[in-house]
């Protein structure tokens, strides 16, 4: 299976997991015919979902690559190419509620100011923002997934990417002028070790998102680690099974704040 398709695998498990886990598609509140904005939009599920489900509302996806073509995309949702590290081609004032999710993988430390104030910028007065975004490493992992999770972190620092930048950037929101603050978290099982039903599904579900990210990012290791493809697969088995071993678990962030 090629890269692409894993990866595209990977994004849409991701995001029916974190919408059933969360009951919602947002934690805060889209009001009547709002604009509201997807940052990172990526493949534009997030987008195109609200954009059906809010057909009063003007949806727009904002992304370096975002999708050109795409079945049942309602008049109400377009799409902008922009990188979201740079100034964004949208008027001052001009959005209601801005949501981003898992692009803290992207977003380099010192580029954080700026994406902040943009969203300050483009929101009108009462506008919200919704951040969510994981933890880069697993917690409660074994000593594979511990070495795995070193080795990225140090890959991060070289590129200038802040590996646990999920405990600083509430400091970070403040300081770009955002108000009325609320963090919430949602931990979600890796594994069918839970014994509640709707977890341990979650948690199957969620170590499918795991092997899809582990199967795409091979060739990664394999020229970065400096080991053969046969250990890495041997290497991926191991961190499966310790995440039932372990009772391992995914962290998600989310931040909601108020433009005043």
């Amino acid at each position: 299976m090629c890269e692409c398709i894993v990866f595209s695998y990977f994004i849409v498990l991701q995001h029916y997991l974190l919408k059933s886990t969360r009951k919602s598609n947002v934690w805060g509140k889209i009001g009547k015919s709002f604009t509201v904005l997807d940052l990172g939009t990526g493949n534009g599920i997030w987008a195109l979902e609200i954009a059906s489900e809010r057909p009063d509302c003007k949806v727009i996806g904002l992304d370096i690559r975002p999708p050109h073509e795409q079945q049942g995309r309602p008049r109400n949702l377009q799409y902008i190419d922009a990188d979201i590290t740079q100034y964004w081609p949208l008027e001052t004032g001009s959005v209601d509620y801005i949501f981003q999710r898992s692009m803290g993988q992207v977003i380099q430390k010192q580029q954080w100011p700026l994406v902040l104030s943009e969203m300050m910028r483009v929101l009108k007065p009462g506008g919200t923002i919704e951040l969510l975004e994981a933890d880069l490493w697993y917690h409660n992992p074994g000593p594979v997934q511990k070495a795995f999770d070193e080795f990225c972190q140090s890959q991060w620092d070289e590129q200038g990417l802040d590996f646990t930048f999920a405990d600083s950037i509430e400091d970070e929101i403040r300081a770009a002028g955002f108000a009325e603050l609320e963090k919430r978290t949602l931990d979600i099982p890796i594994g069918e070790w839970p014994d509640e039903g709707e977890l341990k599904q979650f948690g199957f579900i969620n170590k499918e998102i795991q092997k899809a990210f582990l199967r795409n990012k091979k060739e990664f290791y394999v020229t970065k680690w400096g080991i053969t493809p046969e250990d890495y697969d041997l290497a991926v088995q191991e961190v499966l099974t310790e995440f039932d071993e372990y009772h391992g678990f995914s962290r998600f962030n989310c931040w909601i704040a108020k433009k005043h």
